[in-house]
């Protein structure tokens, strides 16, 4: 096991932070569990992502930040209009063209405050 980047998780958002040296995460994409608990059961992270956008941005700065996560899980019902979760697989999928995920059917599928490097190591 590897320590995470100082300060864990990095960027605050709607979620709990748990086991940093756990190798799953856990995002929602509009729905809540109980993150507490989860983290508890011994993920690392696990909390919504509502945009796919900024929502975004924050779990991959995470994600990245902590080389002991491996495997992200992502589950719950889409927030209507924004799509995280399927922008989520487009970026994986076709990554991004001048700042626009490829491929991505959400409203504003925008990342611009992630550098090149962190979205090809996410």
């Amino acid at each position: 096991k590897k320590s995470p980047a100082s300060g864990w998780p990095l960027v605050k958002g709607d979620f709990h932070s748990g086991d940093a040296n756990s190798c799953v995460a856990v995002v929602t994409f509009g729905s809540h569990l109980d993150e507490e608990g989860i983290c508890g059961a011994g993920a690392a992270m696990c909390g919504s992502c509502k945009t796919e956008n900024l929502g975004l941005e924050k779990v991959i700065a995470n994600y990245i930040a902590n080389p002991n996560i491996r495997f992200m899980l992502g589950c719950g019902t889409e927030v209507k209009g924004h799509l995280a979760g399927q922008t989520m697989m487009a970026l994986h999928k076709g990554g991004i063209k001048e700042g626009r995920v490829v491929g991505a059917e959400g409203a504003i599928p925008f990342i611009e405050n992630l550098n090149d490097a962190a979205i090809k190591r996410f």
